[in-house]
């Protein structure tokens, strides 16, 4: 079963914009392999697509269990822990702190690529921290408008929704390269900022870009980098 940029599976984050905010979930154990738990379902987003891996613990009776990564291997989403344990379910609960960070600068970094975009600039490679990220253009050199530095004052509803494939709207998405998604993806899920920007993701988002809160913003090189204060 394919997980991304798809509904399928038990990515939660993935059933809606709001599936990002659930911070708790009663989760089955199906097995302990490539260092770390397969789970039935999941809140923790795997490490990819431009976004570190959740963190949290797994709590089950007595035992509190670390799980300091997420990794996709093969077919399955790995909750990775250097305590291996013989436990059949529990409770699976984020590191919210962390995570709210990276969904401010996931939106952020969303919100900034579709500015420059506007301009003629295409985002290349992305990549976003707890409170540090960075956009390689595929320019030289880039001239941020007064846009990119208001993107917090203005409040942009955000949702997310699937789209079949073949039904996909390429003008519509014009700023997404959907040529690196793998053939096998039917289901594209897609994080619209209202009046902002459309673009196919599977990581996680805020409600609104009002929650980002103050952030700064350079353009040094052909690389944007922004943080949050």
């Amino acid at each position: 079963m394919k997980h991304l940029l798809s509904e399928e599976g038990q990515l939660l984050y993935l059933h809606g914009i709001d599936g990002s905010y659930v911070k708790e979930l009663d989760v089955q154990v199906l097995g302990y392999q490539d260092g770390g738990y397969i789970l039935d379902r999941t809140i923790m987003h795997y490490q990819g697509g431009g976004q570190p891996g959740d963190r949290g613990v797994l709590v089950s009776g007595n035992k509190a269990i670390p799980i300091y990564n997420v990794r996709k291997k093969g077919k399955n989403v790995v909750h990775l822990s250097t305590v291996k344990s013989d436990i059949h379910g529990g409770r699976l609960i984020l590191d919210w702190e962390r995570r709210y960070k990276i969904m401010k600068m996931h939106t952020l970094q969303h919100a900034i690529s579709a500015v420059i975009f506007k301009d003629g600039f295409n985002s290349v490679t992305t990549e976003v921290f707890p409170g540090y990220g960075y956009i390689e253009s595929d320019s030289q050199r880039i001239k941020i408008s007064s846009d990119g530095y208001t993107i917090n004052r203005i409040p942009r509803p955000l949702k997310r929704y699937s789209v079949k494939r073949d039904s996909i709207d390429h003008k519509l998405l014009a700023r997404c390269n959907l040529d690196k998604l793998p053939k096998s993806i039917d289901e594209v899920s897609i994080v619209e900022i209202e009046g902002l920007d459309v673009c196919a993701c599977a990581g996680t988002h805020l409600r609104n870009t009002s929650e980002i809160g103050e952030y700064w913003l350079r353009a040094p090189s052909k690389r944007i980098e922004f943080g949050l204060f």
